[in-house]
C-alpha cells in the first residue's frame, strides 16, 4: 500500500521479529549460532530440535535471518566485506548472494515483503541517518523508501 504504520503494543514487535526467521510452514527456523573460530553464522533447524546445520561459512559475522515467504531464500546480514551488507542464502546453504554493496555504509535488518518479491531494510546511505531502503529479491532497484528526516530501522512486514 506504501503505508507504514507504527506498532504500539510491546508484546507484538517481538512477536513479530521472532517470526521472521521461521519457515513459511513453520517447521523449521533460521537462527545466530557462533563456530568453533567464534564467528556467527546462521544455522537452520526444525523447530524444537537441538541439532541444526551451518548453512552460511564467513569469515566475519552474519545475523539477522529472515526466511522469504516462498520458502527459497533467508535474508540476512553479513559483515564478510567488512561493512554490514545483505545476503540471501538457499536454506540448503548451497547458494549464497551478496545483494548490497557499500564502501563504508551499512545495510541491516531485512524483512520481506508478504508476495517474496521485495526486501525491506534499513540503511545510512546518503543521509547518514538510519532509514528504510527497499530492493527486488535479486537487489536491483534499490531505493530509499521513507526518506524524511527521522531515524528509520527495523523495519517488519508482516504476512
Amino acid at each position: 500500500t506504501g503505508q507504514s504504520g507504527l506498532i504500539t503494543r510491546d508484546w507484538l514487535y517481538p512477536l513479530a521479529r521472532a517470526n521472521l526467521a521461521l519457515s513459511p510452514n513453520g517447521q523449521e527456523e533460521a537462527f545466530v549460532k557462533r563456530d568453533a573460530a567464534g564467528v556467527a553464522q546462521i544455522h537452520v533447524r526444525t523447530v524444537g530440535s537441538e541439532r541444526s546445520r551451518q548453512i552460511t561459512a564467513f569469515t566475519r559475522d552474519s545475523y539477522d535471518p529472515a526466511w522469504s515467504p516462498t520458502g527459497e531464500w533467508i535474508a540476512f546480514v553479513g559483515t564478510n566485506t567488512g561493512n554490514d551488507e545483505i545476503y540471501r542464502v538457499s536454506p540448503d546453504g548451497k547458494t549464497v548472494q551478496q545483494l548490497t554493496f557499500n564502501n563504508f555504509e551499512w545495510d541491516k535488518h531485512p524483512t520481506w515483503s508478504p508476495d517474496g518479491s521485495q526486501i525491506l531494510f534499513y540503511s545510512n546511505r546518503e543521509t547518514g541517518r538510519r532509514q528504510l531502503w527497499i530492493m527486488k529479491v535479486d537487489g536491483s532497484g534499490q531505493r530509499n523508501y521513507t526518506s524524511d528526516e527521522y531515524e528509520d530501522w527495523d523495519p517488519i512486514w508482516t504476512r
